[in-house]
């Protein structure tokens, strides 16, 4: 029993920072706040003469990775006529960046399972101390997590490798999705999600501690 649960705790201990970094870059990716502010700040429908405004721009964004929009398809009227902003190869590297944030939403669901069912094995055992040590555990897991994803997106080769990895296909000449999702803009939603995960982390630790807060005798 006693090497169960210590399984159960390193379980824990892995799966909340899962958890909370996966849940985070959800918010992120999928919501259009980050894609307005963005987009807004860097006066981007401005610089490349769009027939729509900065936040129609981002919701468009948004809506497809929320997979409210199927096709990554968004048309302007430019000389007259109805033209397509976005070329196939565009389209391609963005349909991959949906698959791979939707690959993540499989995996909080796992991880969220597994903590739900380590919560409940501990509880039920009334071992909560051991709870509240491997909450601590995540904690110090998910600041080594932060620590090295901020090591590796400032790295050259490892940013451009996970850049490769997403948006799989070469860009043409006149592509304009890089000139729209700019290194500044990747270096704000780390920011964004590390502010998220940093807020779903101290949500988790309200809840952990009063799930885990011996009981008192005299109050």
């Amino acid at each position: 029993m006693r090497v169960f649960l210590r399984v159960i705790s390193v379980i824990i201990a892995v799966c909340v920072p899962i958890v909370v970094m996966l849940g985070a870059s959800n918010i992120v990716f999928r919501m259009p706040d980050i894609y307005t502010y963005e987009f807004r700040s860097m006066e981007t429908v401005r610089e490349l003469n769009f027939s729509i405004t900065d936040d129609e721009l981002g919701h468009f964004f948004s809506d497809f990775m929320r997979g409210k929009n199927e096709k990554f398809e968004l048309f302007i009227d430019y000389e007259d006529r109805e033209q397509s902003v976005f070329g196939p190869n565009e389209q391609l590297n963005m349909d991959n960046a949906r698959r791979l944030l939707n690959y993540t939403v499989y995996a909080f669901g796992v991880s969220a399972l597994l903590l739900i069912i380590g919560y409940w094995v501990l509880l039920n055992k009334k071992r909560k101390s051991e709870l509240r040590t491997a909450f601590k555990g995540g904690i110090a897991v998910f600041a080594s997590l932060q620590i090295l994803l901020y090591v590796l997106f400032f790295y050259d080769n490892t940013r451009s490798f996970f850049y490769n990895l997403i948006f799989t296909n070469p860009y043409g000449a006149d592509d304009l999705l890089p000139l729209i999702l700019t290194k500044h803009v990747a270096k704000i939603c780390i920011y964004a999600n590390s502010i998220a995960a940093i807020v779903i982390m101290l949500i988790f630790f309200s809840v952990t501690w009063r799930l885990t807060k011996p009981r008192r005798i005299f109050w």
